[in-house]
C-alpha cells in the first residue's frame, strides 16, 4: 500500500498532495488512506505525526503555503539519530487543576548531545553567555562533565538529584541563591527536584529555558531541535532569548508555553517557534478501576470525561451534536490512540491533535 511513502522524509510528506489533503483539507478519503497506512507501518508513526504537527502549526497563518515557503521552514527539522523518538502528536494540557505538585515529569529537550551554541567558542564567550543568564552560573560555579560511559549522580545544594548522562555537562552553583535555583545543561540529564514553591527551579540550555516548581524531568540538550515532554505535573517553557530580554528589560510578562501531563513542545532553530504537541505514548496518570474502560451503552460525554481524567488531556467536541452517541466496547488493553480510533470508528467520527488538545469531529450518531 504505497510502500514508497516509507522512504519519505518529513519535508517530503509536507509537500505531498495526498498528505496535505488529509492534514489541511481534512479529506475523508485521504484520512482513511493514511490511517490504514499507519496501521500497516506503525514504525513510521513518529515521522507522520511530526509532519502533521508542523502542517497544523502553519495552517492558522496560511493553509496554502507554497512548496518553496514550506521548504524553508521544514528544512533540516529532523537531523536526529534514528533511535531518537521525537513524535509530535499534539495532545492537550491537563484540565484537572489538582496537579500532583511533586509528581514526575519527563522533560526531553531533544537537542542532542553537542555543545549547543558554545561548540568551538572560546571559554570567555561561554562565561559571558552564562553571566547574562545568571551570574551564579558563571562566577564560581561548578562545572561537572561526564566523560564516562555511565550515568553519574550529582546532588545539588537543595537536595535535588541530577543524573548526568555521558558526554554531558552541568553548570550549577555550590549554593543556590535565596530566591532562585538555576542550572545550565549541555547534553542529557534526569532531574529529581526537591519541592520548593518559593524557589522555582530553572534549567537553561542554548535554546530553551524551562521552569518547574518541584518534580522530575529529563532534559536532552543539543543544537538544532528541542523537545520537552511532560508525563505529569506542569512546566513552563520559554525560548532562552525571550527570558534574557525579559530580565534585561525588567518585563513582568514572558511569552512561553505551559505544558502539563502527556504534552510536549517541539522547538527548532530553523523557525525558532515553540510548537505544542503530544508525547508519542501518553501514559495513564492514575490507575483507575479495572473496568475503567469497559463501556456498556455509555454516553459519549462520560467516555470523553473518563479519558480526560485518566490521561490528563482535554477532549474538545460538540456536546450537542454528539448527545445521542453511546459507546459499547472494552478498551482496557488499548493505547490512548487506539482507544480514540475505535471510539471514532464506532461513533462515525474522527479526531485530530491540535495545540496539545484532542479535537473530535462528528456529524452526530442519529443513524448509528
Amino acid at each position: 500500500m504505497e510502500a514508497h511513502y516509507r522512504a519519505f522524509t518529513i519535508d517530503e510528506l509536507t509537500h505531498d498532495d495526498r498528505f496535505r489533503q488529509w492534514v489541511i483539507e481534512r479529506d475523508p478519503v485521504a484520512e482513511r488512506f493514511w490511517l490504514e497506512w499507519l496501521t500497516q507501518n506503525p514504525d513510521k508513526a513518529d515521522t507522520i505525526q511530526m509532519a502533521r504537527a508542523f502542517l497544523l502549526a502553519l495552517e492558522e497563518e496560511n493553509t496554502s503555503l507554497p512548496a518553496a515557503g514550506l521548504a524553508d521552514i521544514t528544512d533540516e527539522i529532523v537531523q536526529t539519530q534514528p533511535d531518537r523518538r521525537t513524535a509530535v502528536r499534539t495532545l492537550p494540557f491537563w484540565r484537572n487543576t489538582a496537579f500532583r505538585v511533586a509528581a514526575s515529569v519527563l522533560l526531553v529537550l531533544g537537542l542532542g548531545y553537542a555543545a549547543l551554541r558554545f561548540t568551538g567558542q572560546p571559554e570567555r564567550q561561554m562565561q559571558a553567555r552564562l553571566r547574562r543568564i545568571s551570574p551564579a552560573l558563571a562566577d564560581g560555579a561548578i562545572t561537572r562533565t561526564n566523560t564516562t560511559q555511565q550515568v553519574q549522580d550529582i546532588r545539588l545544594d537543595d537536595g535535588s538529584i541530577v543524573q548526568l548522562y555521558p558526554n554531558s555537562s552541568l553548570n550549577y552553583p555550590a549554593h543556590f541563591a535565596a530566591n532562585s535555583r538555576e542550572v545550565f545543561l549541555r547534553g542529557r540529564a534526569f532531574f529529581r527536584i526537591a519541592r520548593n514553591p518559593k524557589k522555582p527551579f530553572w534549567v537553561y540550555t542554548g535554546t530553551l529555558s524551562t521552569q518547574v516548581l518541584g518534580t522530575r524531568f529529563m532534559v536532552d540538550a543539543d543544537a538544532g531541535q528541542a523537545n520537552v515532554q511532560v508525563t505529569s505535573g506542569r512546566v513552563s517553557v520559554y525560548r532562552s532569548g525571550d527570558v534574557e530580554r525579559a530580565r534585561r528589560d525588567r518585563l513582568t510578562e514572558q511569552i512561553g508555553v505551559i505544558l502539563t501531563a502527556n504534552q510536549q513542545v517541539v522547538y527548532t532553530q530553523t523557525d525558532e517557534q515553540l510548537v505544542k504537541t503530544v508525547v508519542a505514548r501518553p501514559t495513564m496518570l492514575q490507575p483507575g478501576r479495572a473496568d475503567a474502560f469497559v463501556f456498556e451503552e455509555t454516553p459519549i460525554a462520560e467516555v470523553f470525561a473518563r479519558l480526560e481524567t485518566i490521561y490528563g488531556l482535554p477532549v474538545l467536541y460538540d456536546a450537542s451534536t454528539m448527545s445521542r452517541c453511546y459507546l459499547t466496547a472494552n478498551l482496557t488493553d488499548e493505547s490512548l490512540f487506539d482507544k480514540l480510533a475505535l471510539i471514532c470508528k464506532i461513533t462515525r467520527s474522527s479526531y485530530e491533535l491540535v495545540d496539545g488538545q484532542i479535537v473530535i469531529h462528528s456529524n452526530g450518531c442519529d443513524n448509528n
